[in-house]
C-alpha cells in the first residue's frame, strides 16, 4: 500500500515556479497576437478578392468554431464579403476558448495541487501511527481506514494532472507556443460583470446568416439547401445552461409561388426569431450560473481549508476522530472544485449570450468585462 502511495503521489503535473504567471486576459492577448491559424487567414482575408502565395503554417491545435468549413471554402472561393464576416467570429471564438481553456487549466490544476497535498498528509498520519506502540485491533483498523481513505485522493490528484497536462497542450497551441512550454495561469476566478451582453442591431451572427442565404438562394436546389438553420450554445455543451439547439423550421414556405425576395425574407425571420429566443435562454443561463458561484464564495473555500488543517491537528493529538478528518478533507476538495466548476460554466453561459449579441462592426476581442468584486 505505501509503495502505491507514494508511486502515485509522483503523477501530479509539475509546478513551473521561475514561470511567470499569466490571466486569462493576457493569455488573450497573446493569442490574438501569435495565433498561427489567424495570422494565416488574416493575411489571406486582407488580400481578397485576390490570391495569396505563402507557405502552409504548421498549427499545432486548429480552432473548431461554428463556420469553421464555411470560412476556410470562403476563402478558397476568393468571396472576400462573407470571409470578412467569418474572420471576426474566428478572433472572437479564439478569445473565448483561450479564456476557458485557461480557466480550466488552473482548475485543475489547483485540483491536482490539493489532492496531492491531502493524500500526502493522510500518508503522513499513517506512518505516526506506525511509529506508535501498537495499541490492538482498533489502532489497527483506524491506520487501515486512514490508508484506504488516502486512494480517492491519489486518484483525483492523478486525474486532474492528466488534465492539466492535455488542456496545457492544447493551450499552448491556441497562443501560439510549444505543445509542452511551461505554462502558469492566475486570476481565473474573476467572474464576469452583470451585464456581459450589448444589444446590437445588427449582430454578427444575423449579418453571416444574410451572406449565406443571398448566396444560396441561387442555384436548382437553393430553397432547400439553405432552409436549415440552427442556434444554439457554442460554448455551453454540457451542464447549466445546456440545451439542444433550436433547429426546426418557425416559418415554413410554400412549395411554389414564393419569389427569391420573399424567400430570403422570410428565413431571415426565421433567424431572427430563432436568435431572440437563444438570447433570452442565455440570459436565464448567465443569472442562474452567477446564483451557483454566488452560493460557493471564496471565504468559504478559506474555511474549509482552515478546518481541513485543525481536523489533522486535533486528531494528532487525539481529540477528533478519523471519520470527521476523512470527511472534511473531502468537503473541502469538493468545495473547491465546485467553486471552480461553476465559475467555468458562468463564463460559458456569458460567453454565448456575448456571442449572440456581438456587433459585425469593429474587431471584437473576446474580453468580457470582469467583476473584479468576485
Amino acid at each position: 500500500m505505501k509503495k502505491l502511495i507514494c508511486l502515485l503521489a509522483f503523477t501530479v503535473v509539475p509546478a513551473f515556479a521561475e514561470e511567470p504567471a499569466l490571466t486569462p486576459d493576457q493569455l488573450v492577448n497573446i493569442a490574438i497576437s501569435d495565433n498561427p491559424e489567424l495570422q494565416f487567414y488574416e493575411k489571406q482575408v486582407a488580400a481578397l478578392p485576390k490570391p495569396v502565395q505563402s507557405a502552409a503554417p504548421e498549427i499545432a491545435q486548429p480552432l473548431d468554431f461554428p463556420s469553421r468549413q464555411a470560412f476556410r471554402r470562403s476563402v478558397l472561393n476568393l468571396d472576400t464579403d462573407l470571409a470578412r464576416l467569418y474572420l471576426p467570429e474566428f478572433r472572437f471564438v479564439l478569445a473565448s476558448e483561450v479564456r476557458l481553456k485557461a480557466m480550466e487549466y488552473q482548475a485543475a490544476t489547483e485540483s491536482a495541487a490539493t489532492a496531492k497535498d491531502l493524500a500526502s498528509r493522510i500518508t503522513a498520519l499513517v506512518k505516526m501511527l506506525e511509529e506508535r506502540p501498537a495499541a490492538g485491533v482498533e489502532s489497527l483498523i483506524e491506520r487501515r481506514i486512514l490508508e484506504g481513505a488516502a486512494l480517492p485522493f491519489l486518484r483525483k490528484a492523478a486525474e486532474s494532472s492528466m488534465r492539466a497536462k492535455l488542456l496545457r497542450t492544447e493551450l499552448n497551441g491556441l497562443i501560439g507556443k510549444k505543445p509542452d512550454a511551461a505554462l502558469v495561469v492566475t486570476g481565473s476566478s474573476v467572474l464576469p460583470a452583470q451585464n456581459t451582453a450589448q444589444n446590437s442591431a445588427a449582430p454578427l451572427l444575423l449579418k453571416i446568416r444574410e451572406a449565406e442565404i443571398a448566396r444560396g438562394l441561387v442555384g436548382l436546389d437553393a430553397a432547400s439547401e439553405v432552409e436549415s438553420f440552427a442556434v444554439g450554445g457554442w460554448f455551453t455543451r454540457e451542464g447549466l445552461g445546456a440545451s439542444e439547439a433550436f433547429e426546426g423550421v418557425t416559418r415554413p414556405g410554400p412549395t411554389s409561388g414564393a419569389t427569391m425576395k420573399q424567400t430570403s425574407e422570410r428565413l431571415i425571420d426565421d433567424a431572427r426569431r430563432k436568435m431572440a429566443r437563444e438570447t433570452a435562454q442565455r440570459q436565464a443561463a448567465v443569472e442562474a450560473a452567477r446564483e451557483v458561484v454566488n452560493a460557493i464564495p471564496p471565504k468559504l473555500i478559506e474555511n474549509l481549508q482552515s478546518a481541513s488543517d485543525l481536523a489533522e491537528r486535533q486528531y494528532r493529538v487525539g481529540a477528533l476522530g478519523v471519520n470527521l478528518l476523512i470527511e472534511i478533507h473531502r468537503e473541502y476538495l469538493d468545495a473547491l472544485e465546485a467553486r471552480n466548476e461553476a465559475a467555468i460554466q458562468a463564463w460559458r453561459n456569458a460567453l454565448d449570450l456575448e456571442f449572440l449579441s456581438l456587433s459585425a462592426t469593429g474587431q471584437p476581442t473576446g474580453k468580457i468585462t470582469v467583476n473584479p468584486k468576485q
